[in-house]
Formats: structure tokens, C-alpha cells, sequence
């Protein structure tokens, strides 16, 4: 614990250095350029070590835990670092809380509780940019496919289809259809099986890539003297849970070069981006601002009709947006684009700095601005999509954890 603390106590007299000579940047009428680029390697390296830092914190708040250590925990929850309000971190915090001092109040773990609340209570406004769990489908015959065919759009709810068909031992061959331009994640459950012996073990969750279809379950019979039957559904989401996101990868600021823009709402923002949701920006920007392709990838949403926004949840189904599939099955959302502003079109491959589309304030929006995530489907509920943070090339440095009241530059 000693050394974790001289590492903290290092760091936090490195920012101190590092932003009194961003004043002294800041102050100059001329940009000393030997003096900027000390202060862009600074902030890489503050970045770096802020990183370490939280590795560090949230192991050592697993080991007090683990151990019933309460002297450390409470050391460690009197600090209030960034991870420590990660939904599952906080929600492992609460639980050893009312565990080990159900007659005692610690404040600083009141106030997790108060955020948890909110946050359960408007999670349907943490997921507003994203297409809700469709469940409880019926599984077709083969015989019903053609017809469903027809009348799916993309996104509707037949749009994912679960097909079964009668093997010639008895059993039953089960085969899914993606009609999306992207990737799902499909679970299949069974009320019921009589008779039967599933493939694989349930409930089956698959990735099922777009515009295509594949053989998923079997049910093979286990008697030739009695019936067989089964009760079931299936539900699925756009995205993959099974997508391993590259860390890495260095995302571009998603407008015209030089640009200045400044956050209003971050990562664990005041207002939607809570719970799953919580890794977003908000970037408050005229309508009509050209949108850039913060990574490259297929383009496999894109909607630009919509002429209506509000700050009510009522408005949410008004958004326009651009939908990108990178290579590593996550996605790229760029939402609240004006009407006509969705320029790029599904299908189209678009590189990183490509432009896409203009920014509005369609959909469930109080005001002009972009809202950008990159998402993946959460791989416990497997229902739901979570964003996930990411690191984003400025300026500036390389930013991980944009606030409210940041500026940047685009690079």
C-alpha cells in the first residue's frame, strides 16, 4: 500500500507541474513550440500513469473485499477514483457495504447508492441510442421463411429469424437468418423439451454475422418409442457479445481538422450516460457541422429522414444517425444528425476521416450536438448493448476519460 501511495502522490505533483505549464501555454501570445511538445509528452505520460493507478485501485479493492479487509476498504473507498463508479465495481462496493455495516453509515458509499438508484431508475434513458432486446420471437417453420422474408425491414423484429425443420432420425435441425446489414447476438431458450436432447448447451447464445444464415442447434430424439415436442422462443440485438474490442486503437475526434470543440457531457455524464451507457461524449456543435468517421469500418445504420427532436424520451424514435461496424465487431454510433445529414450509406466502406454525415438535433436531444459511443453487446446480460471507453487522439495528447467543460483540437 506504501508504494501505491508515493505512485499517487508522484502523479498528483505531476499534473500540478503539467498544468502550470499549460497556463504558462496558454498565456503566451506565441506558442513556444519546444515548450508544447513537453507538454504533449506530459500529458501521454500523465495518462499512462493515471491508468496504472486504476488497475491498482480496483485490484486492491478486490483484495479488501476478498479478504473482509475493512480497514483497507474503507482507506480505499474514502478515495473516490473513476473506477470505483464502474457499475460493477460499485455494485461489488455496495454489496460488501451492506454486508459488513448495516448499522452504520460511510457517506461517500450513501452517495454510490443514490447514483445506483438514478441510475437504475432512468435506464431506459442510459440506452436511448441504442436498438432495444427483441425477445420472446416465434420460431418459424422452414415452409414460413419466404413469406417473413418479404415483409422484414431492416431492424424490424423478423429481421433475425429462427427457422426448425424435421431431421430424418426425428429430431430437429434449428437455422438462423440474418437479414441485417450487421452483426447480431442471438439467444435460444427452451420452456420445454420432451423427448429431445439439445447440441449444445442452454440457453445457446450465438453470434450470427449480417446478411447471412447458419445451422445453430439440433435437437436430437432420445427415444423412437415416445412423441417429442418442445416449447421455445428466441431474442436477439445488434452487435456482438463476443467482440473483443482492440484497446489500442487510436480514435480520431469525429470532425474536420484543427476543429475546437468542447465536451458537455462525458464519460458517467449528468443526464443519460449512466450504467451501460456510461462511456459516451457529447459534443454541443451547430447544426449542419460536417461528421467524420472516427474509425474505419462498413457502414451498417444510417438513417437521415427524421426532422423532429425534444428533450422528452417520447422523441428518442426521431434520431437520426450513422451506424459503423468496425473490424473488431464493434460499433461505431454518431447520433442526432440533422435531416438529410446521414450521407453515408449502408454497405458503403468508409475510412477513418471519411466524412459521413451533419450534425442536428433529431431524437431525444435538449439541444445541437453529437452524441458518439462505441458499443458492444453486454456479454453478461446479453441483452442490452454497453459502450465501452476508448482512447482518442487530440492535440492535446491522447484523452481516455473526457469531462464535461474539455476542449480539444482535432488532430
Amino acid at each position: 500500500m506504501a508504494s501505491n501511495q508515493v505512485l499517487l502522490k508522484s502523479f498528483l505533483n505531476s499534473v500540478e507541474g503539467t498544468l502550470s505549464v499549460g497556463k504558462e501555454l496558454n498565456s503566451g501570445k506565441e506558442v513556444d513550440k519546444e515548450l508544447l511538445s513537453s507538454y504533449l509528452k506530459e500529458l501521454r505520460l500523465l495518462s499512462q500513469t493515471k491508468e496504472s493507478i486504476d488497475t491498482l485501485y480496483r485490484k486492491s479493492l478486490n483484495t479488501a473485499i476478498a479478504k473482509s479487509d475493512k480497514k483497507s476498504f474503507e482507506d480505499l473507498i474514502s478515495v473516490q477514483l473513476d473506477p470505483l463508479h464502474h457499475p460493477r465495481v460499485r455494485a461489488e462496493v455496495i454489496a460488501f457495504y451492506r454486508e459488513n455495516y448495516p448499522h452504520q453509515s460511510i457517506k461517500s458509499i450513501e452517495v454510490l447508492c443514490d447514483e445506483q438508484v438514478l441510475e437504475q431508475k432512468s435506464i431506459q434513458v442510459a440506452i436511448e441510442q441504442e436498438q432495444a432486446y427483441e425477445e420472446h420471437l416465434r420460431i418459424l417453420k422452414r415452409s414460413e421463411v419466404s413469406a417473413v422474408k418479404k415483409m422484414a425491414q431492416i431492424g424490424s423484429r423478423n429481421s433475425v429469424i429462427l427457422s426448425a425443420e424435421r431431421n430424418g432420425a426425428g429430431g430437429f435441425e434449428f437455422e438462423a437468418e440474418n437479414l441485417n446489414p450487421y452483426t447480431v447476438t442471438m439467444s435460444i431458450d427452451f420452456e420445454s423439451l420432451s423427448n429431445l436432447k439439445a447440441s449444445s448447451r442452454l440457453p445457446l447464445f450465438i453470434e450470427v454475422p449480417g446478411r447471412s444464415k447458419k445451422r445453430v442447434l439440433e435437437l436430437s430424439r432420445m427415444s423412437s418409442v415416445s412423441g417429442v415436442d418442445y416449447r421455445s422462443s428466441y431474442g436477439w440485438v445488434r452487435g456482438s457479445a463476443f467482440a473483443k474490442h482492440q484497446d489500442d486503437y487510436l480514435y480520431r475526434l469525429p470532425f474536420l481538422r484543427g476543429a475546437n470543440v468542447r465536451v458537455s457531457q462525458g464519460y458517467y455524464g449528468d443526464t443519460s450516460h449512466k450504467g451501460l451507457s456510461a462511456y459516451a461524449v457529447d459534443f454541443p456543435i451547430p447544426v449542419g457541422t460536417p461528421i467524420y468517421a472516427a474509425r474505419e469500418g462498413i457502414v451498417v445504420g444510417s438513417e437521415g429522414s427524421n426532422n423532429v427532436g425534444g428533450g422528452s424520451p417520447e422523441y428518442r424514435k426521431y434520431a437520426n444517425y450513422v451506424i459503423l461496424e468496425h473490424s473488431d465487431g464493434t460499433m461505431g454510433n454518431y447520433y442526432h444528425l440533422k435531416q438529410g445529414g446521414a450521407i453515408a450509406v449502408i454497405g458503403q466502406k468508409v475510412l477513418k476521416g471519411d466524412l459521413i454525415g451533419y450534425s442536428g438535433n433529431t431524437g431525444y436531444s435538449s439541444g445541437p450536438h453529437l452524441h458518439f459511443s462505441v458499443s458492444k453487446v453486454d456479454p453478461i446480460s446479453m441483452r442490452r448493448p454497453m459502450n465501452l471507453p476508448i482512447k482518442m487522439e487530440t492535440l492535446q495528447g491522447i484523452v481516455t476519460n473526457p469531462r464535461k467543460g474539455d476542449r480539444y483540437t482535432v488532430q
